[in-house]
């Protein structure tokens, strides 16, 4: 049920985009507050995830701030999620917070929950992938080219704490 509500929301965001990306890769126009981002096959556009800090730290009311980055009519411009885009797909939910760490979920995929906290002079974002502890780097939202309500998968990928190399997991509908 909880990833048929991911499947859904997303799927409704992709239909409302215009075009199809080639492919997931590309300038991510990454910042270092950057925590991960989220890319589509509808277009190349992406749905970024920076740490908002206030003095230096995480603020811990509102820690992560959420934004489109164009990569396609205007590359690099920066544009803020609408009242929907953050309450039905691309928002969060802070769950907790205290001293400098806090657990939130994405609104389309509450089922996987993200713990933010800094390790040396970073934060980092960590979930689950493929069973391992990993540091969360990018979500991919694979779309039917005919029909972009539907959903083919998500692609989670990340770097493996205990071993350090990328971790991935698909997650099928």
């Amino acid at each position: 049920m909880k990833n048929k509500i991911l499947f859904i929301l997303f799927s409704l965001f992709c239909f409302f985009s215009e075009g199809y990306a080639k492919d997931e890769e590309g300038n991510t126009y990454k910042t270092p507050e950057r925590l991960f981002y989220i890319s589509r096959s509808a277009n190349k556009n992406l749905v970024c995830y920076d740490i908002n800090l206030k003095e230096g730290k995480m603020d811990s009311r509102k820690p992560l701030k959420v934004y489109w980055v164009n990569r396609e009519e205007h590359p690099g411009k920066i544009g803020e999620l609408s009242f929907i885009q953050r309450k039905l797909a691309y928002g969060y939910k802070l769950l907790s917070s205290q001293n400098d760490i806090c657990i939130c979920s994405l609104t389309a995929y509450p089922s996987r929950r993200l713990t933010i906290e800094q390790q040396g002079d970073k934060y980092i974002c960590l979930i689950t992938i493929n069973n391992e502890p990993a540091i969360l780097q990018s979500l991919y939202v694979k779309a039917n080219p005919r029909n972009p309500l539907n959903v083919e998968y998500v692609k989670l990928t990340g770097l493996s704490l205990s071993t350090q190399r990328e971790v991935t997991e698909i997650v099928k509908r």
